[in-house]
């Protein structure tokens, strides 16, 4: 009888230790492919190039920034800042909802709503908007 109860408890234990585990990265409307989930303003990031979107922990978009390049000393990493509220994958050129909104192309390129432009590949800095290269 103990055998059968010790078995019983090993195969449960099993099945327990191989059952999916529940995703803990909430998804909010608006989020796009290659999302961070682990993003934290100020904190160091590397893919400030393509799918530079992420959420903090209070469910706030960022976007991953590389510094200046006149920056000294040198930096080799990104940083996290806040962006704009994301509105998902977008054809450029197409309509968006209101200024100072964020998106996402189908290959990861970052873009911003440009008013009667429409949806535009780009990075808004400080110094403005500039298109990738290219």
């Amino acid at each position: 009888m103990i055998r059968a109860l010790l078995a019983v408890a090993a195969i449960s234990g099993g099945a327990l230790s191989a059952a999916p585990c529940a995703s803990a990265s909430p998804h909010y409307d608006g989020d796009v492919p290659g999302m961070s989930y682990n993003a934290s303003l100020g904190a160091p990031c590397s893919s400030w190039e393509r799918y530079v979107f992420g959420r903090g922990p209070s469910g706030q978009a960022e976007a991953c920034h590389f510094p200046p390049p006149n920056q000294f000393p040198p930096a080799n990493t990104g940083y996290w800042v806040i962006s704009y509220p994301l509105y998902g994958v977008q054809q450029a050129g197409a309509l968006c909802p209101k200024a100072q909104a964020a998106a996402q192309s189908a290959d990861g390129l970052p873009m911003l709503c440009l008013g009667a432009q429409g949806w535009q590949p780009g990075w808004f800095t400080g110094a403005g908007f500039f298109p990738p290269a290219g």
